[in-house]
């Protein structure tokens, strides 16, 4: 699903980190001629809306501030039509690297492979720093390389950093989800897929944050 907004962000740096996040969620940018052509929000960041309010004569438009990557996640998860973020979920397949997916309400925010537990936690920790989750819900599946990893230590650590923590049931869950997800550009490998799966399954709750 391709999106397309229209854009006046002026900070050369600002817009070089917008458009290196959004690229990877299919969203397109264009200039707009002029406001009326517009549809939707206008984004913008606050050196750009103060040039167009010097050249608008005091008219109203509706425009989204961005000013750091924490706005611009917003503004991702807003164009996908989720305006608060209860509820960050992450699905983990324990295979010979670690396979995730973060996910809040069907969009895919993240997804791919890491190769240590503090490389994930990394990651997980920058959204819930950018979106302030109510909670994040961990979502593990058992498998064969369960103890390879260390599940208990694994599960420890998750939970003392303030994640619910649950272990789900891994079985056929390489196949392809049922569930439609928007968002995040990815390809879809088993081990991506077992860990969406995991994310839409009820599990055993190891710990409540």
């Amino acid at each position: 699903m391709k999106t397309s907004v229209a854009i006046f962000v002026y900070n050369p740096r600002l817009l070089k980190t917008l458009l290196d996040i959004a690229k990877d969620y299919g969203i397109e940018f264009y200039v707009p001629e002029d406001l009326t052509s517009i549809k939707g929000e206008l984004l913008v960041d606050r050196e750009g809306l103060d040039i167009l309010r010097s050249l608008v004569d005091g008219k109203d438009f509706k425009y989204y501030l961005v000013s750091d990557r924490q706005s611009i996640y917003k503004f991702i998860l807003k164009t996908f039509g989720v305006n608060d973020v209860k509820v960050l979920q992450v699905g983990v397949d324990l295979g010979s690297k670690l396979a995730y997916v973060i996910v809040c309400d069907n969009i895919l925010l993240k997804a791919g492979y890491v190769d240590s537990l503090d490389d994930l936690i990394l990651i997980i920790e920058d959204f819930r720093n950018h979106l302030t989750p109510d909670k994040v819900v961990v979502k593990l599946g058992n498998t064969p390389y369960s103890s390879d990893w260390g599940l208990d230590k694994v599960l420890s650590r998750l939970v003392s950093l303030g994640f619910e923590v649950m272990i789900a049931d891994e079985s056929r869950s390489s196949h392809k989800t049922q569930v439609r997800v928007y968002g995040f550009k990815t390809r879809f490998t088993p081990d991506i897929y077992a860990a969406l799966n995991l994310v839409f399954r009820d599990g055993v709750k190891v710990s409540t944050a």
